[in-house]
């Protein structure tokens, strides 16, 4: 008599050792659609790059490009 509680007590283990491996995979699956529905994002424009742009643009003169220029090879020698 006593075999078969312990026999029982193993299937109900079993039971919920599958009902969480059910959960398990449906969370994981969930995650995985979730992260592929937002792209992740561009890399932002470089310190040089934002210059460029801002030269092309007209916001500012050539002497303040080789001015800002010059303090970004400044602080990139510092790193």
């Amino acid at each position: 008599m006593m075999h078969s509680m312990g026999l029982g007590a193993g299937w109900i283990a079993l039971g919920f050792a599958l009902w969480a491996l059910v959960v398990a995979t449906a969370v994981g699956v969930a995650v995985r659609v979730i992260n592929q529905d937002h792209p992740r994002p561009a890399s932002l424009p470089s310190p040089l790059d934002l210059l460029e742009r801002r030269l092309a643009a007209g916001a500012i003169t050539h002497e303040q490009f080789d001015e800002a220029r010059a303090r970004l090879r400044e602080h990139e020698l510092d790193l």
